[in-house]
């Protein structure tokens, strides 16, 4: 960690001091973190560093009171039906969740500092798909004129007997939620809720090797095999 500008999410004792800083890390090693940190001049410096760059992304947002029914928005979504991940997947996927919530904070200060203008058109959003070990590229791409998520394959098999089902990863404290299953034969076209399509602009996407017919439990149960981050594209 250099200073606010640094955007690499890599493993190790800076994740976990990332992880530290927004609150994430369990108990078990919360405990063992913060005996570290207070013999660890270093590990203070990475702590300290995370703790400005989170707050440098929401410096020009004006402080307003939310409504009371938000509350209870956030509490539902929070606690309610929704399983939470589990552990270890979220610790495979952790940089990536912490860049697309980087990426998101920052296109929310944009636009409330002036830089993008409410009422314009809103740009449709890419995302590289690459499963190196399978052969497979695909193209995942959102359209939010038609409110359609579409991926397409430009190279490689699909996997025999086995479904691939894309998920969205909006924040660390929400499940994984899925977007749909890949078709084998053409290109893929899903029409998505107006709930999740506003969560994709920043957001990192992951492909799962599922059983035939996607995962059977609501949330990714086969090897997350590529993972793409949705953005503009010029």
């Amino acid at each position: 960690m250099t200073g606010p500008q640094q955007q690499d999410l890599p493993g190790g004792a800076e994740a976990s001091a990332a992880e530290y800083v927004l609150g994430l890390l369990p108990e078990a090693e919360l405990r063992g973190f913060e005996t570290q940190l207070a013999r660890d001049p270093d590990l203070q410096q990475d702590v300290a560093t995370w703790r400005e760059y989170f707050a440098a992304l929401t410096d020009p947002i004006t402080e307003e009171t939310p409504r009371a029914e938000i509350f209870r928005l956030i509490e539902a979504r929070l606690y309610g039906a929704a399983k939470p991940a589990p552990r270890g997947l979220w610790r495979q996927l952790m940089p990536y969740v912490l860049g697309a919530v980087a990426a998101a904070a920052i296109a929310w200060t944009a636009m409330v500092s002036g830089l993008l203008t409410i009422g314009e058109p809103e740009p449709h959003l890419y995302a590289d798909l690459v499963a190196g070990e399978q052969g497979l590229q695909l193209l995942a791409h959102y359209a939010p004129d038609s409110g359609t998520f579409m991926v397409r394959r430009d190279a490689g098999d699909y996997p025999a007997d086995r479904s691939l089902e894309v998920w969205l990863l909006s924040d660390a404290e929400q499940a994984p939620v899925s977007i749909g299953l890949v078709d084998r034969e053409g290109l893929t076209e899903i029409p998505l809720a107006s709930e999740i399509a506003v969560q994709l602009a920043g957001a990192t996407i992951a492909l799962s090797e599922e059983p035939a017919g996607g995962s059977p439990t609501g949330l990714p149960t086969g090897p997350v095999i590529a993972l793409g981050q949705l953005a503009p594209r010029g």
